[in-house]
């Protein structure tokens, strides 16, 4: 299988950080490290590490991964830097093995289901900090979902009003819910997170055409949704106090 990892502001206690999930996860034929931070340096690493031009966020970096791939057919784990500090390692390393060994077709990740009806209808979707793509029909459909995305990025996802309403809540944020950075009153930074939960909502629906939207499918889901909200509540609490 090939990882492609995108991330903003490559380190070595990232890197050190990668080396632990790839060890819990069977072996891996190839590794790309996306740098999304432009001014960033490239330092020494196991991995190929190639400057991304951050256009899109992370969904530009996947792009450009699965662009550089030599076996570009071969299964292939997606994830964002959010997955090294922010996330279960030994989980949802549990759950990508599930993955492997069930052999199902589809596009496999983080699943939501949101209490808000769109014209799409109900809001289900896929944090995009993590995708397993195990063939080569899912690697053609999520590269296309990719094209859709940056194509449309200006273009909100819905004009429904309680889809408006969702994204307030979310932008304004608070300890326990919503975007960890709400405090910093950053107006281009506020852009940009709208334009990624557009194309967050957008990727997935691109992907539902095609696709159900899978739930997870190891036993301890629960406890995987309380270590992660765990990480989330400390992030949080990083960012408010």
């Amino acid at each position: 299988m090939n990882i492609i990892l995108v991330a903003y502001r490559w380190n070595s206690a990232k890197s050190r950080a990668l080396d632990q999930w790839i060890r819990a996860l069977p072996p891996a034929d190839e590794v790309i490290v996306i740098e999304n931070a432009t001014d960033g340096t490239l330092p020494s690493s196991n991995y190929q590490v190639v400057l991304g031009n951050n256009i899109f966020a992370e969904f530009s970096g996947y792009a450009e991964a699965l662009k550089k791939l030599r076996r570009p057919n071969q299964p292939c784990l997606i994830l964002n830097d959010t997955a090294l500090a922010h996330h279960t390692r030994i989980l949802w390393c549990r759950q990508i093995r599930h993955w492997i060994q069930w052999n199902r077709t589809g596009i496999f990740g983080d699943p939501r289901k949101e209490q808000l009806v769109t014209e799409f209808g109900q809001l289900t979707y896929y944090a995009s900090w993590i995708f397993w793509l195990p063939s080569a029909q899912s690697l053609q459909v999520f590269s296309d979902g990719l094209d859709h995305v940056m194509a449309h990025w200006d273009l909100r996802f819905s004009a429904d009003s309680g889809y408006r309403n969702f994204l307030n809540r979310y932008l304004k944020g608070s300890i326990f819910h919503g975007w960890k950075n709400a405090g910093l009153k950053d107006q281009k930074a506020t852009d940009l997170k709208i334009r990624c939960i557009w194309a967050e909502h957008r990727l997935s629906e691109y992907i539902q055409r095609e696709y159900p939207l899978q739930p997870l499918s190891i036993f301890g889901s629960a406890a995987l949704r309380l270590l992660d909200r765990g990480y989330s509540f400390r992030r949080r609490t990083q960012s408010f106090l």
